[in-house]
């Protein structure tokens, strides 16, 4: 078995589904996502962001980011899955343990408006033109307009 998903089933983690061979999903706190990203990090130091996304869940209120995580060493990808409430969006950032997370998360807080605490580089504009930040409209939202 492979360290990393040993590694987060042993803290407790709740494993949601397999999606495929070798690609685990589990769901974090936002409380406890840096603990859990700084020991991948110590199981596998060559864990990589592939991507963070967000997506909408506007009936149930809430913003579910969802971090894809790459285990070079065991070859496997983990899904973090973290929920936020929909009206403040915040989760801890990671840029400062994996800095390839930057992209990601300032590509997040422009297209869905979700607050990286912690990062001091997160500003609108990023992907966003200036007219639609100008109007506080985050786009890739599901009551945004068209």
């Amino acid at each position: 078995m492979s360290k990393v998903v040993e590694f987060l089933r042993n803290i407790g983690l709740v494993q949601r589904e397999v999606k495929q061979a070798r690609r685990y999903v589990f769901e974090v706190s936002p409380e406890r996502l840096r603990e859990v990203v700084s020991g991948l990090i110590k199981v596998d130091e060559n864990i990589y962001v592939s991507t963070i996304s967000a997506v909408d869940y506007i009936s149930e209120g809430f913003i579910e980011v969802n971090y894809c995580l790459w285990g070079i060493n065991d070859a496997v990808m983990v899904v973090l899955k973290v929920k936020a409430p929909r009206d403040s969006p915040k989760v801890p950032t990671i840029h400062d343990l994996i800095p390839g997370a930057l992209n990601s998360e300032l590509d997040t807080y422009d297209l869905v408006g979700v607050v990286f605490e912690g990062n001091d580089k997160l500003r609108r504009g990023f992907l966003v033109p200036s007219e639609v930040v100008s109007q506080g409209i985050y786009p890739l939202r599901k009551d945004f307009k068209v």
